[in-house]
């Protein structure tokens, strides 16, 4: 299964995939993560905190989430099937649902 996000209109925007920096993981996500992609948690994984062990997704330079992909113009995620559930669920907040909305009238 290729890795694509469903959307059109996210595959064109992506936005909450980018500058997005607190995506915190379960360990059963980054059990998966490691699973799909045989990286160790530590090379896509910022540790939380000193104290606890809880995990936040890397985001590269940029901003942009590291399994964010872009090719000819169209994003994709490398994790797709794996994503975190901060992931499949956005947007869950009123603001993140006005930005999506704000973004889809700039793309149609």
């Amino acid at each position: 299964m290729e890795n694509m996000i469903s959307s059109e209109i996210c595959m064109s925007c992506a936005e909450c995939c980018k500058n997005f920096p607190f995506v915190e993981l379960t360990h059963n996500e980054i059990h998966n993560i490691e699973k799909l992609t045989g990286l160790s948690f530590d090379q896509f994984t910022n540790p939380k905190g000193e104290a606890v062990e809880e995990y936040f997704l890397q985001f590269k330079e940029n901003g942009d989430c590291i399994f964010l992909n872009r090719n000819n113009g169209d994003y994709s995620c490398s994790i797709y099937e794996a994503r975190s559930e901060i992931c499949k669920n956005y947007p869950s907040k009123p603001r993140q649902n006005e930005v999506c909305t704000e973004n889809r009238k700039k793309i149609l």
